[in-house]
């Protein structure tokens, strides 16, 4: 398949080292807005729409993440970006191992949020992409609240929940199941040995996608990766604040 070509924002100065934000499944840039207020006071930041998400195109399927990567290096090429640091989160730590194992001339550096380098097998995924198919995303919206929140955060933070949740139940549900079937045939378990790029590894406490105990086999698999495990938070845990974005930070100041 043809790339596509992404919806896109840039922050920060442009001569500065740049750092691409990836999005999770269900998503858009904006998720990453706090990061990037931060990030983009040293950095050029450059956030996009995943294939089928917010603004970007939603192309017939079927999609793979090999496909969704080279939506990202097209979207740079584009910007007239050699090189980059990645921050991806689930869908777009996927983006990121595959980038990491396949260009590294390119990715100097990632951080693997709440990814895992296989997703459970086509299965769940394919139940997924019939659901939302069948009954639009609204079909799914309970049980993303549960998975991406803490219940604390549910009940302490209504307005933030409420706000992601309304952004991916707007989503187109195609473009969605496309992305739900490339995580259904995405396992990089067995080349993660081959990344030769610096790598952190951020993983929420309470994350029942990518718990701290895969993230920690992906961390010990990566040759010189290391871990942190943000307290307090749940699959999106960009929603933590600082206790998220020290670890990112940091690992990028030492890489960049």
């Amino acid at each position: 398949m043809s790339s596509v070509p992404l919806a896109h924002r840039e922050d920060g100065p442009a001569g500065a080292p740049v750092v691409v934000l990836g999005p999770s499944l269900g998503t858009t840039w904006e998720m990453w807005d706090d990061a990037a207020a931060v990030l983009a006071a040293s950095y050029r930041v450059v956030r996009y729409d995943t294939r089928g998400h917010g603004r970007s195109p939603v192309p017939p399927g079927p999609y793979s993440i090999v496909d969704l990567a080279a939506d990202v290096l097209d979207l740079l090429d584009s910007l007239d970006v050699a090189e980059f640091a990645m921050v991806g989160l689930s869908l777009g730590g996927a983006i990121a191992q595959q980038l990491a194992v396949t260009a590294p001339d390119r990715l100097r550096a990632a951080v693997l949020c709440c990814t895992v380098p296989s997703f459970g097998g086509p299965q769940p995924w394919a139940e997924r992409a019939a659901t939302v198919r069948g009954a639009g995303m609204a079909a799914i919206a309970e049980a993303t609240r549960q998975r991406w929140f803490t219940e604390e955060f549910r009940a302490t933070r209504p307005e933030v929940v409420d706000r992601l949740i309304e952004t991916m139940t707007g989503l187109d549900p195609e473009g969605y199941a496309g992305c739900c079937e490339a995580l259904g045939g995405f396992d990089l378990s067995d080349e993660l040995g081959r990344i030769s790029i610096p790598v952190r590894v951020v993983a929420g406490v309470a994350d029942p996608v990518a718990p701290p105990a895969a993230a920690e086999a992906m961390a010990d698999a990566i040759p010189g990766a290391d871990l942190v495990v943000v307290p307090d938070t749940s699959h999106l845990a960009t929603v933590a604040g600082d206790s998220f974005l020290r670890p990112v930070s940091d690992f990028l100041e030492a890489q960049l």
